[in-house]
This record gives C-alpha cells, structure tokens and sequence, in this order.
C-alpha cells in the first residue's frame, strides 16, 4: 500500500474499544501482518540464538534497509536504523561541529523532547547559540518560511552563522504538515545544514529522499509500519 493509504483498525492488533487508528500514533503499533512476521522472526532467534546474533542478524537488517531505503528512494548506504527520531536528531546534533558564533535554529512548534535536547547542547557547548523561529497556528506555510529567512538574516546581521535549521515533516502538535521541501531548499540556497524531524513522516506522507536531497532526515517506523526508526544523511 502506499503512503497515507487509509487501514481500518481490524487491520491492527487494537482492543475494540480504539476505533480511531489515528489515535495511536504517540507510541505506535503495527498492523496485524507485520505482528505475525516479527514473531516468526522471534521464533528464528530463539530456535538458535548464537547463530541468529553472529550470521542472521545482520543479514536481516541490511535487507531491512534495503527495504527502507527502496521505499524512501535513497541509497542503502545512507541509511541506517537508530532507537528513535528523537536519539537520531541527538547523534546528528551532537557530533556536529561547532565554532564560536555558530547558531542551531528551530521552529516554534518543535517536538519537546528535540528542544530539550538543543537547551542541553548550548549548556554544554561553549559559544553555540539557539534561535527560535516564532509564528502562530493557524498559519500559512508562506508565513513559516518567510518567518524563517527573516531569522536568517538577522542572525547573520549580527555577525552569526547558522549552522543546522531543524525542523518537522508533521507537527506531533498539533498534527499539521510543515512546509519541509521548501525548508530544505531555502537552506541549501543558504549554505544551512537541513536537519529533518520525521518522526510522523513514513507511511503517513510521500516521501523521495533523493528529490528533497536534505542533509539529515530521521524518522520513526513505528508510527504506522513497525517497530523501528531511521537516520538517512547525504553527508
């Protein structure tokens, strides 16, 4: 099925009292098919556990990529598998490297966790500031992305550089779509590294790696396919 393609909630392993399947996405859950080949999987590793963790294993998750990268359009070789899109957005950020002036910018309705994560970067590393770009829900995307380069601008009036521009495919909240391809444009015009939180992105929206051409994209699966998160870099 394609992305953003409607399942009903008897295509999940959901009580009968959740009729909403749009309700599950903070934590996520599989539909019923993917249950069944993660316990054969299961029943594969522990039928031999040694032999699965040193030979099958990592043939599995390199075929597991292969997959993901097929369906986001991206080479298997940028991309790999991480815990969830908020430790992927953490090991982007925090192996960056940063000069004196240097500036992380994101954007009002920034997952928590993400800009909890950027006020533990700015303790911790000497001379790095952050800049948030401010705007009210409802707006128009032109609003966004004008708010944004209007940021820009003053950060570099005030002799600044802005190194990384975070920023969402869909808000968690409130569930909105964020105008992520022309962000990603804006910075490359820019000379700004794209750093994407996807978390709500795959198999709830269209997505072509190849085409955005973002510096860093991360993502969770588990939302609506399964129980696993990406980190997809062009860098």
């Amino acid at each position: 099925m394609s992305a953003g393609d409607s399942l009903s909630a008897a295509a999940y392993v959901l009580n009968d009292q959740i009729a909403d399947i749009s309700r599950q996405g903070s934590f996520g859950t599989y539909p019923a098919p993917v249950q069944t080949v993660l316990h054969k999987y299961q029943s594969l590793a522990e039928a031999a556990p040694d032999k699965f963790m040193r030979y099958t294993y990592s043939l599995l998750l390199d075929a597991a990529r292969a997959s993901i990268a097929a369906q986001l359009k991206v080479p298997v070789d940028e991309c790999v598998f991480t815990q969830n899109a908020t430790s992927g957005i953490g090991v982007v950020l925090r192996n960056l490297v940063y000069e004196r002036g240097d500036v992380i910018v994101y954007f009002d309705t920034i997952y928590g966790a993400c800009e909890k994560l950027i006020a533990s970067l700015i303790e911790t590393t000497p001379n790095l500031v952050a800049r948030k770009v401010r705007y009210e829900l409802p707006c128009t995307h032109d609003v966004i992305v004008n708010n944004f380069l209007e940021l820009v601008k003053q950060i570099r009036s005030e002799g600044m550089n802005p190194k990384v521009a975070l920023f969402d495919t869909i808000v968690s909240m409130p569930g909105v779509r964020f105008p992520f391809e022309r962000l990603t444009a804006e910075c490359k015009k820019a000379g700004i590294l794209s750093c994407i939180d996807g978390a709500h992105g795959v198999g709830h929206i269209p997505l072509d790696l190849r085409s955005l051409d973002a510096d860093f994209f991360i993502s969770n699966c588990h939302k609506l396919i399964s129980n696993t998160c990406l980190l997809s870099t062009s860098c």
